[in-house]
C-alpha cells in the first residue's frame, strides 16, 4: 500500500518540475523579439526555381510583349525571408505647439520656444533612461558609448550622441546627431534605418517627457453634441 506522505511528495515534486519547464519556456518566448522584426510566413518562395524563356512552337504568333509585366530575374542583393527587418522607419513626434521639426541624414532638428524649457529638461530624459552625460555645458551636451536597449531588439547598442543648441531670440535650435552606433561590434552607422531608430528614438523620448497633461487626458464628450446627433 502506498504511503500518503510519499505519494503526496511525489506529486508535489512532478508538479514543480513542470512549472520549471514551463517559466523556462516562457522566459524564453518573451526574450525572443524576432517575431517582431520579421515577417509571418515561410521562406518556401526563395526555393522557387529559376523562370525559363517561353518556347513558341514554330507558326504560333504571340501578343506583343508588355514590360508593365516582365519579370526581372536578377540575384537579389540585400536581406531577404526572415532576414528582412520589416519595422517601419521611426518617425520623430513633436508633443509642443509651435514648434518645428526635422530629421535628415542622421540628425534630428528641432526649433522650439525657450518658455517651454526644453533644454534644461534633457538631462532628466537621459537619467530615465539610464543614459549617462559625458560632458555639457549651455550649449552642448555630449553622451559617449551609452548602452540602449530595445524592446524589439535581441542586444543592446553602444550609441554615442552630440546634441547642441543655439538661441534665437525667444526660441531655441536643438540638433540631436548620433555620432557613432553599433551592436556587439559591428559598426551600423552605414545602416540609415539603424540611425534613424535610435537619434529619432532619443528625441522622441524627450518629447513624452515634456509633453503638456492635455495630451495624456481623454476629452470628454458634450453631451449636447451627443444629443444633436440622436435626435
Amino acid at each position: 500500500m502506498l504511503n500518503k506522505t510519499e505519494l503526496k511528495s511525489k506529486t508535489l515534486k512532478k508538479i514543480a518540475v513542470l512549472s520549471v519547464i514551463t517559466s523556462m519556456f516562457l522566459v524564453g518566448c518573451s526574450n525572443d523579439q524576432r517575431y517582431k522584426r520579421e515577417v509571418d510566413s515561410n521562406e518556401d518562395y526563395l526555393n522557387a526555381p529559376a523562370l525559363k524563356s517561353l518556347i513558341i512552337p514554330e507558326g504560333v504568333s504571340v501578343p506583343q510583349e508588355v514590360g508593365e509585366y516582365y519579370v526581372i530575374n536578377n540575384n537579389v542583393e540585400g536581406a531577404v525571408g526572415k532576414q528582412l527587418d520589416i519595422r517601419p522607419p521611426v518617425l520623430t513626434i513633436s508633443t509642443i505647439p509651435d514648434a518645428f521639426v526635422l530629421y535628415k541624414n542622421g540628425t534630428v532638428t528641432f526649433n522650439v520656444p525657450v518658455s517651454y524649457g526644453i533644454w534644461n529638461n534633457i538631462p532628466n530624459t537621459l537619467n530615465k533612461q539610464n543614459i549617462l552625460v559625458s560632458s555639457s555645458d549651455s550649449t552642448t551636451i555630449k553622451i559617449n558609448d551609452a548602452i540602449i536597449t530595445r524592446k524589439d531588439e535581441q542586444q543592446p547598442v553602444n550609441a554615442s550622441f552630440v546634441v547642441t543648441r543655439q538661441m534665437h531670440g525667444n526660441a531655441e535650435t536643438i540638433t540631436i546627431v548620433l555620432s557613432a552606433l553599433t551592436r556587439g561590434g559591428e559598426n551600423l552607422m552605414s545602416q540609415p534605418i539603424e540611425v534613424q531608430r535610435y537619434v529619432v528614438g532619443l528625441f522622441n523620448h524627450i518629447m513624452n517627457d515634456v509633453a503638456p497633461e492635455s495630451l495624456w487626458t481623454v476629452p470628454v464628450k458634450d453631451s449636447t453634441d451627443e444629443n444633436k446627433k440622436n435626435d
